[in-house]
């Protein structure tokens, strides 16, 4: 009795994840797209020629039609009991060390996702808390030196009232982009909420954080206007509380002085 081809593999897989509804977003697919990848994929698993690679490659290709990670790993399962029905074990645990990287993969992104400001990309209010209080901590030990910028942008709720929610957010993305552009990779950038941004800035000098502000203006080119108030340890202050109490009295001070 003749081996199922790869593709012969790939429908019966395809059907036994309709079956077992693992994968809902396959029914709304006409059959090619059904089948996707699976096919080389599954002569991947057969032959041990990067099985890996075209794993993650169909991975993608089902993300980007929009399948969830369960989806992906539930269909990826149904192709191993394909393979374990038909008796072919090798290309079996092939297939469950990509399903294992794929997972360690999706958790990865999961966990970078939920500390990331679903608008800008940038670390949340909980992530650059987090990370602030981590290296204020290695500043201690090492005797070593930082700054906390903080911006928020002028007339933002006048821009919102008058010109809507989408462009506020135009705006939000933009200055974030800027100021992640500025930012050295060592640095920490997160928005706090609302107009709210930080900069962790490591090892700064005084005139290093005004040139720091100076490029990100430039960079903006006047597009956006902003407002910054900075304060620095060890010199002012000891704890993460007052680093961000007097950076935002001294950004206070800021607006105020260009609202005069």
């Amino acid at each position: 009795m003749r081996g199922l081809t790869a593709w012969e593999i790939a429908a019966e897989s395809v059907e036994e994840s309709l079956a077992s509804g693992v994968a809902p977003s396959l029914e709304r697919l006409g059959r090619l797209g059904q089948l996707g990848s699976l096919p080389a994929l599954a002569a991947a698993l057969r032959t041990g020629v990067n099985p890996a690679g075209l794993a993650l490659e169909h991975a993608r290709e089902r993300e980007s039609l929009g399948f969830g990670a369960s989806e992906v790993a539930g269909e990826l399962l149904s192709l191993g009991r394909v393979f374990e029905r038909h008796r072919e074990r090798a290309a079996r645990e092939r297939l469950d060390g990509c399903v294992a990287q794929y997972v360690a993969r999706a958790t990865g992104d999961l966990a970078e996702r939920a500390r990331r400001d679903p608008l800008t990309g940038l670390l949340n209010h909980t992530a650059f808390h987090a990370r602030l209080a981590s290296e204020i901590g290695r500043a201690r030990r090492y005797r070593g030196r930082l700054s906390v910028v903080l911006f928020d942008l002028d007339s933002f709720k006048e821009t919102n009232d008058t010109m809507g929610h989408q462009e506020g957010d135009r705006l939000l993305r933009a200055f974030a982009s800027a100021l992640s552009g500025t930012a050295r990779e060592s640095d920490a950038v997160g928005r706090l909420g609302g107009d709210e941004f930080a900069v962790l800035l490591l090892d700064p000098k005084r005139l290093s954080v005004r040139a720091f502000v100076d490029r990100l203006d430039d960079r903006l080119d006047g597009h956006v206007a902003f407002s910054a108030g900075a304060a620095y340890l060890p010199e002012e202050c000891s704890t993460a509380e007052e680093l961000l109490r007097l950076a935002d009295r001294r950004l206070y001070e800021d607006k105020s002085a260009r609202a005069a």
